[in-house]
């Protein structure tokens, strides 16, 4: 019956990610339409990270968008580690503003109060532990017919094992969002690289879901596609990349993870809910089928079939991605990866779902 069961959810996620696969080429097909900006606003939100704003102030530093047709407003949710200082001290050759919070905290508040004090309709989205293209606000300006635009996220997969894991993990997710965009039905967004116009998405406590600790880029998405004529859109250009980097090991690799999985009750959108529950569930299922070979209840094929056709449907949408990315080398680590995601995609979407997280000193609601 279980080995039943797997096999359905075999054919649904081999149907799940050749659509993806088909949505990935038709974004690499499609031709964005010009509609020129008039300035763009950047929103960065950011709590104790001292240690990476000056990366990300020195890339801002070096964009070659003239400096009249841009703003940065740097907003600190309560840091407590000089981080604000840090903004202030700089050399910021380009217009900014510092706001503190008062009275209010969390990312959502943060960028809340970024738009609010936005000079510009198009809005820009990265995060502090981030480095921008220098071709990333000018590439942005030129291409602004869009009510939301996701751009490609890559992920440092220097210095461990663990960051080439992650950084193929995070492709993954990116491979999934481009898919889906390209479908009509995104299902995943991130605010790392997030570009919206403020006069047609809705940015508030309501629509951000501000009770929740987490996912200010998915209830972003979410409002964003309520609106029947806002135009979504992923664009794969590289002049519009951002590079981020993980830290913390495994243990914060599993610690991003569970924080990701813990806004999912949340959500209201049904695509974004579909995808998250067949994935999980055929992951799922995939760790009891181990279980039962374990305990003599299934055979080894029953268990190969199965994983191999997880192996034989990721792989093409990932292949494609990262050669658009120039992130090949990441399949090194493809099998491995394949081996262990079932254990830890399930493990981080229960315990984040069942809560009791905690991020930056703060407990995760």
């Amino acid at each position: 019956m279980i080995f039943s069961i797997a096999i359905v959810l075999s054919v649904l996620y081999a149907i799940l990610l050749i659509l993806l696969l088909v949505g990935f080429f038709r974004i690499v097909g499609s031709a964005n339409q010009s509609a020129k900006a008039g300035g763009v606003s950047v929103i960065v939100a950011f709590r104790n990270e001292v240690a990476n704003l000056q990366y990300l102030i020195d890339s801002f530093n070096a964009q070659v968008l003239p400096r009249e047709c841009w703003e940065v407003i740097f907003v600190d949710d309560n840091s407590t580690d000089g981080s604000s200082e840090l903004v202030n001290s700089a050399a910021l050759n380009f217009n900014f503003r510092l706001v503190k919070l008062s009275g209010i905290e969390g990312k959502k508040q943060a960028i809340i109060e970024g738009v609010k004090g936005a000079n510009f309709n198009l809005i820009a989205l990265t995060d502090a532990d981030c480095i921008v293209s220098a071709t990333w606000l000018s590439d942005l300006v030129e291409h602004a017919d869009f009510a939301l635009l996701q751009r490609p996220v890559i992920a440092d997969a220097r210095g461990s094992s663990v960051n080439l894991f992650e950084a193929l993990d995070y492709a993954s997710l990116m491979a999934v969002s481009v898919g889906s965009f390209g479908l009509g039905r995104p299902v995943i967004a991130a605010s790392a690289n997030l570009a919206f116009r403020k006069d047609l998405v809705d940015v508030g406590a309501e629509s951000l879901r501000a009770d929740i600790s987490s996912g200010d880029d998915m209830f972003l998405l979410h409002t964003a596609k309520k609106s029947k004529g806002n135009r979504l859109m992923f664009d794969l250009s590289r002049k519009g990349f951002v590079s981020t980097r993980f830290d913390g090991g495994f243990a914060g690799f599993i610690r991003r993870r569970k924080r990701w999985a813990s806004k999912a009750p949340g959500y209201n959108d049904f695509d974004t809910i579909l995808v998250a529950s067949l994935v999980l569930l055929f992951n799922l299922w995939i760790v009891c089928l181990m279980v039962l070979f374990l305990l003599g209840g299934a055979t080894i094929s029953n268990l190969l079939i199965v994983w191999l056709v997880k192996v034989a449907v990721d792989f093409p949408l990932l292949f494609v991605y990262l050669k658009r990315t120039d992130q090949l080398k990441l399949l090194l680590v493809f099998l491995p990866l394949q081996l262990i995601y079932p254990f830890y995609i399930s493990y981080s979407a229960i315990a984040g779902l069942l809560g009791g997280q905690i991020w930056k000193g703060r407990q995760i609601n």
